[in-house]
This record gives structure tokens, sequence and C-alpha cells, in this order.
């Protein structure tokens, strides 16, 4: 890629000033409907007291917005939208969502930044709840999960009534509530952490936006990476209990030939998980733009030279759809060493079992398992393929865990977790490494011919302790550090 990125400003709206909240809504020339824009002109507080930005990643200019703008103008009304930034990327590019959201941060003029679905459907409150949120406590990073209803009937985009939205057809809606509000047993994967996110542009900046490292293009992830960074800054994690965002079905709903990073076999990015384990808060890779704003606040927010350094041509050509082929072979081939050993091929088909078992009960218990069902039947050869790669990343975790261990010299561990990850482990293994004991935060069962010990009676093991348990990993991470458990003695697969 020899031609440097361009990127243009279609409009800006320069009389407006100093507005509370930025809304910031992302397009990779993908939205069908930009209803959205709509419903967030139709709020209950003051037009002058938030702005919103689009941002498209290629090169799209949707005509409805010319026209919405130049309505705007005729009526002497406040323009639709606030600013508009065409990245002109190429097209053999693949989006990251995260050096968007970058550019949003330098672009915003308001104290509170809003990341959020760019073709969801807003109630007339969403501004006036933010804006009080924040007012009430400052410390916070604030999200507003999304209700998803999945009938057709909405679709060409025809303008309901939330209430209409909410009498039939919503796959997580329950008693008033999203069923990830109700839930206890793992609301990290039934909140919708991609939905809508806010924080203070301050707080955003202090901790390097969002990081752009490889992992996150595509896909996976989204504002959660800055939520967990912002809670190990010191934020609290709130979720809005009366505000909501809707979205309803639309072709190309989850996306089309998705690339996907390294994920838990749920869309949550294990890349971001991690944050949560080791207490991260600054990114991996820090946008270069953003880092001038942290360490020189000085500059002017709208600054368009600023905005346009926010990309990196040198990352821009890793994110070639050419360049991300080679990246899946390497990782495929490195996997399937392991897997041609019959051991582990038994093991990689028995996860799948268990992961299309866990996706039946799922089925059954939602609110309403017949439009669950269906819903997600059309998608079966992408979810077979999402398990495929989480498996996949399974192995890659374990075998770069492996090599740490041999490369330090060490001759003998425990395993912390009796799941798959420890099988996997196990059978890499091979008698390479001795295999102290096997810990667990339920204990009873039987493991690579060890009795399966309660997690507490770590205390008396003083050796390498590597934690196998994924989905467990920070609470497990919790007790053994109020056990003593020094950090260095801990490797996390």
């Amino acid at each position: 890629m020899k031609e440097p990125i361009i990127m243009t400003i279609i409009f800006d709206n320069k009389n407006h000033i100093s507005p509370k909240v930025s809304i910031i809504l992302l397009d990779w020339s993908c939205r069908e409907s930009l209803h959205s824009l709509d419903y967030l002109n139709n709020q209950t507080i003051s037009r002058n007291q938030y702005e919103i930005i689009w941002i498209e990643y290629y090169s799209r200019r949707p005509s409805e917005i010319e026209n919405k703008l130049k309505e705007c103008k005729m009526h002497g009304n406040h323009p639709v939208i606030d600013r508009w930034i065409v990245m002109e990327m190429p097209e053999n590019v693949y989006y990251h969502k995260h050096l968007m959201f970058n550019i949003g941060i330098i672009a915003t003029k308001g104290e509170i930044i809003c990341f959020c679905d760019s073709d969801a459907i807003f109630s007339p409150t969403f501004v006036e709840s933010i804006i009080r949120s924040f007012e009430e406590d400052r410390n916070i990073v604030l999200h507003i999960d999304e209700v998803r209803n999945i009938d057709r009937k909405f679709y060409p985009f025809n303008y309901p009534s939330i209430k209409k939205v909410l009498s039939g057809g919503c796959i997580n809606w329950k008693d008033g509530k999203t069923t990830g509000l109700l839930d206890k047993d793992d609301p990290l994967h039934t909140l919708n952490y991609g939905a809508c996110m806010c924080a203070l542009r301050e707080d955003l900046i202090n901790i390097g936006g969002a990081d752009e490292h490889i992992d996150y293009l595509g896909h996976i992830c989204g504002p959660y990476d800055m939520t967990f960074r912002l809670v190990n800054a010191g934020k609290k994690e709130i979720w809005h209990q009366n505000e909501f965002i809707y979205h309803v079905w639309h072709h190309g709903t989850d996306g089309k030939d998705n690339y996907l990073g390294p994920h838990d076999g749920k869309n949550m990015s294990t890349t971001a998980l991690n944050i949560i384990k080791t207490g991260r808060i600054m990114p991996l890779v820090e946008n270069a733009a953003i880092k001038a704003l942290r360490l020189n606040r000085s500059y002017v927010i709208a600054n368009e030279e600023l905005i346009i350094s926010a990309v990196n041509q040198r990352d821009v050509n890793e994110w070639t759809v050419e360049r991300l082929k080679d990246r899946k072979k390497k990782e495929e081939y490195a996997v399937s060493k392991y897997i041609k050993n019959y051991r582990m091929a038994a093991t990689y088909v028995y996860m799948l079992w268990k992961q299309v078992f866990t996706k039946i009960n799922k089925a059954l218990s939602s609110p309403n398992p017949l439009n669950y069902t269906i819903s997600k039947f059309y998608k079966m050869p992408d979810i077979i393929k999402n398990m495929f790669l989480y498996n996949s990343n399974i192995y890659e975790k374990c075998s770069k865990a492996l090599q740490d261990i041999v490369s330090r010299g060490i001759t003998e561990i425990a395993i912390c977790g009796a799941g798959d990850e420890a099988n996997v482990l196990y059978k890499m293994i091979n008698g390479r490494l001795k295999i102290k004991a096997v810990f667990d935060l339920t204990s009873g069962k039987r493991l690579f011919n060890h009795n399966v010990l309660p997690i507490d009676e770590i205390k008396n093991y003083s050796g390498i302790v590597v934690v196998t348990n994924l989905n467990s990993a920070n609470e497990i991470l919790g007790m053994l550090k109020e056990m003593g458990v020094p950090g260095a003695s801990i490797i996390v697969i």
C-alpha cells in the first residue's frame, strides 16, 4: 500500500461550542438504515447539550445524511450530525472499530463520550439519563444494555414505537429488564458490553484511549476494552437499570464474513478479558494522536491535523485481507501440529460436543425458545466456525504457556482448574513436566490420576501454579492473592 490515507471531514458544525455529551456512531459501509439519527435528534434534552459524530471507515457517503443536513439548514434547525468524518480507508483493509473510537475521542468536544450501536432505537430520555448518571457520580464508566428483537416485521425499518418492539420477538427481555441485568451467574456474557458505553473524555484519554492491538481488529471487542481498563484505574462499572437501547432484525445483524480475533467462544475478546486478570490500565498499542493528547492537553480538541495523524500507515498495512489470511494460516498450522495427535484430536471433538450441548440448553432456557432457535439456525455455520476458532485459541494459549514454562527451566507445576483447558495442557505436556497436584473451585473428582483438591489447599504448595480455568480466572486469581501466593509463581494460560 503506497498511497497515504487521506481522511476527509465532510461536515463540521463549528457553531457547536461546548456540548455536555458527545455521541460517536460508527459505520464501515454496512449501515442500511440511518434511523438512529432521527431518534437521537428527538431527545428531552436540548440539542445544544449534545453532539453527534458520524465516522465512516471506508469512502461511503450516504445521500440520506446529505439530505438530512440540507433539510436542517433549510428549516434553520440544528444539524442532524455535528461532525461527519470519512476515513477513506482502502477496501482491502479490514475495519478496526478501536481506531474509529480513537478518532472519535480526538474529534469530540463533549465532557462525556458515548460509544453506541449506530443502528439502534433510542428512547427520548437516552441523553438525559447519561447526563444524570454522571451528575450523580463522576467516578463511573456507564453501560446501557440493548434489547434485541428478532421479529422480521420491522424490516425494512418502519420506525416502530418502543412499545411495539417490546410486544413480541425479544430474545433478552423479561419482567421489564434485559436478561443480562437479571443474570446472576454469567452477566459478563449475557449483558451486551458492546452496545453502549459512556465515560468522561478526560478519563478515556488518561488510559490511552482504545487499544489498537491487532487482536481487536474486526468483529470481536468494542468499548469494553476501555471499560475494563477504566475499572483498573479506579472507575466503577455501572449498568443503567431503567434506560435501554433497542435493536430490531435486519440482514447481516451479526456481520458477514467477519474477521474474528481471539475470543472465549462467546464472542468476548480474550485479550480484553485478560485485562481483568492482570490489572492493566494502558493499551497494548496506544494511538499516537491519543498519546499526544494525553501528554499535552493544550492541543485543540477539533484539530484536523491531529485527527488525520491518528492513522498509522504501518499498522494499516498489517490489517489488509491478504495479511490476515497469512496470519490465520500460521495460527492454524501451529494448532494442527497438536491436533494430528489422536489424543489431542479426541479432546478437540469432545470440547466441540460440550459446546453444542451448551448452546442447546441455552436455547431451551431462553424466554422464547422457538424464536431463539429460529434466529440462530441460519447462523449455524458461523456458530460452528466460532467454536472451532475458540478451541484453536485454547490450544494456542496452552502451547504458548508450555513454551514459557519450559523456557524458564521449570520441571514441575500444579494446575489450578480441571476443565477443557487443563485437559489440553496435560496432553501437550505428555510427560515433559511433572504435575504435582490439581486444584479447582470444586473438588472431589479425579483428573490426570490426581484427586482434584479444593483450591484453599493450594496454600500448602510452594511451586509454580498454572491457572487453566479461563471462565473463572479472575475469581481464582483473587483467591490466590488472598492466600498469599506470589504473583511470580502464577502463570495464566
